[in-house]
């Protein structure tokens, strides 16, 4: 007995089935439908091997967009042109540098974008460009290569200067520098006892110079005394001319009046003191001459005739 089929309902599976698993192709290529994406060129001069199409685009390690596009420049074969849908909402700014990068030990290469300052403006198309163009920098392993090939280049030069230094005149140049430090060695083994005498010399003349300075020492200390001693008696006399000083300046009304009217007075007494003096002297002389004078006085001088 054949079992009844209804082709009407598995023809609706397999419609739904159908579309659900373009529904899925799409999304997987495309990704969100709602996500607006901008078109925009990079040029790269190095290789992009482990590159593919759909590798992801990154900003500081986020995911904002794919490699849409892989292929040589037209106008210049050396370079390579990537085209790169990179979200709308991520602003890209005039110093955004693209560079290639490699996830991990895989080998899968991505695109990573650097760079990209607040102040900076937004990058746009120029005049006759299809898309904005983001410039390149140069990825680890270029840049390890390039200096792997000056290190090499520096060392071949290194090996070349150090060839020409080991030809036959360098190395006789080095030979004679090799003979004068052997002469100059030698010189110095002849000159070892003076050195150790001049050595001698100098520790006793060190010991003849601590012997003095400890002898100099109390005589040292004397001045230092005398010294003070001298500071002290300065002391004292500023202290002592001070003093005076005052003195003279509070008794400087006193001597003014001493000088006017008290020294005239002692003036005519001094002259009277002398008068009394020269009095006294020749009385003296007269009592030396006669001292009866003393009892009986002068005599009477009895006025002559006509007197």
């Amino acid at each position: 007995m054949q079992r009844k089929i209804n082709y009407a309902l598995v023809g609706l599976f397999v419609l739904l089935l159908g579309g659900a698993w373009l529904g899925i192709s799409l999304w997987l290529t495309l990704g969100d439908f709602r996500t607006e994406y901008t078109t925009y060129r990079v040029y790269m001069k190095e290789s992009v091997s482990g590159l593919y199409v759909d590798a992801p685009v990154k900003y500081r390690g986020v995911e904002i967009g794919k490699v849409r596009n892989i292929e040589l420049n037209p106008a210049n074969p050396e370079e390579v042109r990537l085209t790169l849908y990179i979200q709308s909402s991520v602003p890209i700014k005039v110093d955004t540098i693209a560079v290639l990068a490699v996830q991990g030990l895989t080998g899968i290469a991505f695109v990573d974008l650097t760079g990209g300052s607040q102040s900076a403006e937004l990058l746009q198309a120029e005049e006759g460009a299809d898309h904005p163009v983001i410039p390149s920098g140069p990825s680890f392993f270029a840049r390890l290569d390039t200096f792997g090939m000056e290190l090499l280049a520096n060392l071949n030069t290194l090996a070349n200067r150090l060839g020409e230094l080991l030809d036959e005149k360098g190395r006789q140049t080095i030979r004679d520098i090799l003979e004068n430090s052997r002469q100059v060695s030698a010189i110095f083994a002849r000159q070892n006892m003076e050195l150790e005498q001049t050595v001698l010399n100098a520790s006793k003349l060190f010991a003849n110079g601590a012997q003095a300075v400890a002898q100099l020492q109390p005589l040292l200390d004397q001045i230092n005394s005398t010294a003070s001693a001298f500071e002290t008696m300065a002391n004292n006399i500023s202290e002592a001319s001070a003093s005076l000083n005052r003195f003279v300046q509070g008794s400087e009304t006193g001597l003014q009046q001493f000088s006017q009217q008290t020294l005239p007075e002692v003036g005519e007494l001094v002259s009277e003191l002398r008068r009394l003096a020269d009095t006294m002297q020749g009385i003296g002389e007269k009592l030396e001459d006669d001292p009866s004078l003393l009892i009986y006085g002068r005599e009477q001088v009895i006025p002559g005739p006509g007197e």
